[in-house]
């Protein structure tokens, strides 16, 4: 009897430690399966290939759900700036940075967690774009070239602050846009 009772003890303290380690397990590997399934890509557009010095420049960008089955959360507020979405990146033909005089900083809050409506679900081969209107002085780019323009998606928001999922967060790292090469006369 006594056998049968210490045989039923350590089996149960041995299914105890193994179910406790497979929680402990499952929440990183969860973690890591949501972040690789975002299939997000960040296109980048301009309005003509061409631009006088004195022109103005409107950029389109759009964040689109690549994944032909599964819908995926991304904050919905897209703003340029540091605290932002996007970081708007420009050089000139030579690969030389090209400062930017003046840049808008986003004023990007940390939703709610309860508040739904700051996130927008996109459906399988949906997206969610904005535009970036500047002049060509603004932006630095007055000597006649070629220059290359990027921007950078980063989400402002982290993913332990959202209850949706799955969610496109700060923990899954910039993308980058494709290269748009225009020209200054």
């Amino acid at each position: 009897m006594k056998i049968l009772l210490i045989l039923g003890l350590a089996f149960g303290a041995v299914v105890s430690f193994a179910s406790q380690a497979a929680r402990t397990q499952e929440l990183p590997q969860s973690v890591a399966v949501e972040q690789k399934a975002a299939n997000l890509e960040v296109s980048l557009a301009a309005d003509k290939r061409t631009y006088k010095r004195s022109d103005d420049i409107d950029l389109e960008v759009k964040l689109t759900n690549t994944d032909g089955v599964k819908d995926i959360f991304v904050y919905g507020t897209l703003e340029f700036g540091f605290r932002g979405s996007f970081m708007l990146y420009h050089q000139d033909a030579k690969g030389k940075d090209v400062p930017t005089q003046f840049f808008p900083e986003a004023q990007t809050r940390v939703p709610d967690t309860k508040d739904t409506s700051a996130f927008v679900k996109l459906l399988p081969d949906h997206f969610l774009g904005t535009y970036y209107r500047s002049s060509i002085g603004t932006l630095n780019m007055v000597r006649p070239g070629k220059y290359s323009i990027w921007v950078e998606y980063s989400c402002p928001v982290s993913i332990a602050d959202v209850a949706l999922k799955p969610f496109f967060g700060k923990e899954n790292g910039p993308l980058k846009s494709n290269v748009v090469w225009i020209e200054v006369l």
